[in-house]
């Protein structure tokens, strides 16, 4: 009853925001409209308050005045939307409370992450920089005719700066605290007039880790260094054709993460704190260096359009895209070489789009279209432990806090437990996961006006999916010892069903049709509700128990999810306000997660159903040219269905209930010129960060206070300075993580107080 008062509660709400407007005459809302934001979610240019859809847009001046280059600071700006990166390896979206984090090779995501138009959703290849940007929208709810593919729950799309046939071009260089360094620039211009035109741009970003590493042989932990560049080229030979030929690459090697142990002190009397010094290490045939990252994407796109007629034009979207990444964690997280982790992941996909898109007179419009999408990828997980280190921990034998050196461990019990055979000083053991998956999909949408300023939009996509995981199980010295600790218990290799190499595959093929119907009323010019109700799909997955690989494959069912949602968006106050507000409900069934089971391993299971309930209201107040205000709130209940799945009445991960921005920008005329002041304060309420729902792997509400100053000496040079995390809280990013498995989780810390200055020079 309390979430049924609630949301009626917010549909009044969003209902009393449409009175103020509705007695605006013609010319006054022509005249509003003039600077409104434009958004192509429905694959045509349109305003933001005609689309009805719940979207966030954010401009590539407004991420540069914010500071924001990476998608957990962009996230805090746009409610209903999260993301975690513990690197950017491994990267969490949460859109409305669900979260898609899955680096398996044969699970999909939940949420679509598009560059372009093109895919980037796997987990390991899905964080980008955002430099050089022309917006970032974010649509949320279920989107399968829009963004298809992945977009269960919703989708980001990356619209990345085009080359101009003006000549521009701009270069930043900047310091900061912890030794950061930074440099952006892009250059662009015709190569042949009105025909050809380039546009070059990169970025670089390098910053110390700032939680400190006792060990001597390891980095200070959670450091940046990051370096992309793109180059694109635009071909208009003549007014109803165009080409857009795009290429990225981009490289990361920070250090190893801050797997911190909170059970064990790092060194006999050091805190354990997550934002304190940590003692970790790498060991092991398999580890080839210290912790941390070396992560390569890159990616080449072709956009196409070409104008038929007055009514219809055709658009091809074509991708390749590749990424590989070799990431080494220590997730005991304390001194004692227990355990030592890697992913070694790669990926390589190919993608084409055709969608001949039609507008007849602004009373029919919208597209059909087909997509072929074909991906391969793997996912290698070595590990290797000490016996003697993993029989004192599971033994009872390692007591928190102190941690007893390695060379004292044989005055303890190391009776041999296998074949009375001596326990080894490092155990490998090596889990592979292939997945290959090439999908058929149709799709159409279109917009139909109805009269009366109601217009009907309905779309289908129906998809036909061809997959085939695979699964190779090592073990170079044969089984562990420790017969309890042993992760795998037997290898791939002599199963009936493995090949020479030790691989065990399995195929099958799974088809569905998803759907939206949305509705939208004008009010006014300037005034619009909506309504829609869709349904959003998560592919099966065929998987295998890496500790029982003799059991073969089975089938997790499609994850499916059955959304409503209205909302309303409008222009007041003679144009200087903005706002848009939505009300939403989602049932899922059959959820799929990822659990670590008894041996430590990522397993996907059926979690049962879920629901969720929401709302979400941002405001845009522009009183003058030298003044705005943007403030955002979304509230999000997203729990696990009280029908006796594992996690029961419980709150998803990562999914605070409430969410909450405010931003200010305002100018000031100086004797040495125009000074920008943005400072910026996000909140967010309680998260746990599994779906246990325990205590002591959660984070209490906090808020990041933030300041950013420009000063515009001329047109063509600036000068600006920031403060991120001004009173620099302490707050967790994750907690839990694969330690949590063998009873000694791990903590992350967020990012603490960071400043710097920059300057840049516009030609």
């Amino acid at each position: 009853m309390q979430r049924s008062l609630t949301l009626s509660a917010s549909a009044l709400c969003l209902a009393a925001l449409a009175l103020p407007a509705t007695a605006q005459d013609n010319a006054e809302s022509e005249e509003l409209r003039q600077d409104v934001v434009t958004v192509t979610v429905q694959k045509r240019e349109q305003a933001l308050i005609d689309v009805p859809v719940a979207v966030s847009s954010i401009d590539g001046e407004t991420l540069s005045d914010l500071g924001l280059a990476e998608f957990d600071e962009l996230a805090r700006f746009i409610p209903g939307f999260e993301v975690q990166e513990q690197s950017p390896n491994n990267p969490g979206f949460v859109i409305r409370g669900l979260t898609s984090d899955s680096g398996e090779s044969n699970i999909e995501p939940r949420i679509a992450v598009f560059q372009d138009g093109v895919s980037i959703s796997r987990s390991r290849g899905s964080v980008v920089e955002l430099f050089d940007i022309e917006r970032v929208e974010v649509a949320k709810g279920p989107q399968p005719t829009l963004f298809g593919r992945g977009a269960l729950i919703g989708g980001v799309n990356i619209i990345q700066a085009k080359p101009q046939f003006d000549f521009a071009a701009s270069a930043s260089v900047g310091i900061g605290n912890e030794n950061e360094k930074f440099a952006e620039g892009f250059i662009t211009g015709p190569l042949v007039d009105d025909m050809l035109a380039f546009r070059l741009s990169a970025r670089l970003r390098e910053r110390d880790g700032y939680v400190e590493s006792l060990n001597p042989n390891e980095e200070d932990f959670n450091s940046q260094d990051m370096k992309a560049i793109r180059g694109s080229l635009s071909f208009t030979p003549n007014a109803d054709f165009s080409l857009d030929l795009i290429a990225n690459y981009q490289e990361d090697n920070p250090s190893g993460t801050s797997f911190k142990s909170g059970a064990f002190d790092p060194l006999p009397g050091a805190s354990r704190e997550a934002w304190e010094p940590a003692n970790l290490n790498s060991f092991g045939d398999f580890v080839d260096g210290d912790l941390g990252l070396d992560r390569e994407v890159w990616g080449l796109t072709a956009l196409a359009d070409y104008q038929i007629n007055d009514s219809l034009s055709l658009t091809s979207i074509t991708g390749y895209r590749e990424f590989e990444s070799y990431e080494v964690f220590d997730p005991d997280g304390f001194g004692l070489p227990v355990f030592a982790f890697v992913e070694d992941a790669e990926g390589e996909q190919f993608s084409q789009e055709l969608r001949l898109n039609f507008d007849y007179n602004e009373s029919i419009r919208g597209f059909v279209g087909a997509n072929y999408f074909d991906e391969d990828g793997s996912q290698a997980v070595p590990l290797s432990y000490d016996e003697r280190a993993v029989q004192a921990l599971l033994g009872g034998f390692l007591v928190p806090p102190n941690v007893p050196d390695i060379d004292s461990l044989p005055a303890i019990n190391l009776n041999p437990l296998a074949g009375g055979l001596p326990l080894k000083p490092i155990h490998n053991e090596i889990f592979t996961n292939f997945g290959e998956t090439t999908s058929y999909e149709i799709f159409g949408d279109v917009s139909v006006d109805m009269g009366g300023g109601f217009e009907l939009t309905g779309g289908l996509r129906y998809t036909w999916d061809e997959k085939t995981s695979g699964l190779i199980v090592e073990l170079p010295e044969g089984p562990s010892n420790l017969t309890f600790a042993g992760i795998f218990v037997q290898p791939t290799a002599g199963l009936p069903d493995a090949d020479a190499n030790g691989l065990i595959e399995a195929s099958d093929e799974f088809d569905d049709l998803t759907f939206r119907l949305a509705g939208k009323l004008e009010l006014s010019d300037n005034v619009n509700l909506f309504a829609n109700v869709s349904r959003g799909r998560r592919p099966e997955v065929l998987t295998a128990s890496a500790g029982t690989p003799q059991a073969g494959f089975t089938t997790l069912d499609a994850e499916l999810v059955d959304a409503i949602e209205a909302g309303i968006k409008g222009i007041y106050l003679d144009g200087s306000l903005n706002v848009n507000a939505s009300v939403y409900r989602y049932d899922y069934k059959d959820f799929q997660d990822t659990i670590v089971d008894d041996q430590g391993l990522l397993q996907p299971v059926n979690a049962g159903d879920a629901e969720s309930n929401g709302a979400e209201i941002e405001i845009f107040y522009t009183p003058n040219e030298m003044f705005d205000v943007t403030a955002t709130y979304g509230w999000n209940e997203t729990r696990f269905k009280d029908d006796g799945g594992p996690f029961a009445g419980n709150r998803l991960r990562l999914s605070p209930d409430h969410t909450a921005s405010i931003a200010a920008r305002a100018r000031f005329d100086t004797p040495i010129g125009e000074l920008t002041l943005v400072p910026n304060v996000t909140w967010q309420s309680k998260v746990y960060f599994d779906n246990s729902e325990r205590e002591a792997i959660s984070q209490d509400g906090y808020a990041l206070i933030n300041f950013n100053v420009n000063l515009a000496i001329t047109d063509r040079y600036s000068v600006s300075a920031y403060i991120n995390n001004a009173f620099d809280e302490e707050y967790l990013i994750d907690a839990g993580n694969t330690g949590d498995a063998f009873g000694i989780p791990t903590f992350i810390a967020g990012k603490p107080q960071f400043y710097g200055i920059r300057f840049t020079a516009d030609f």
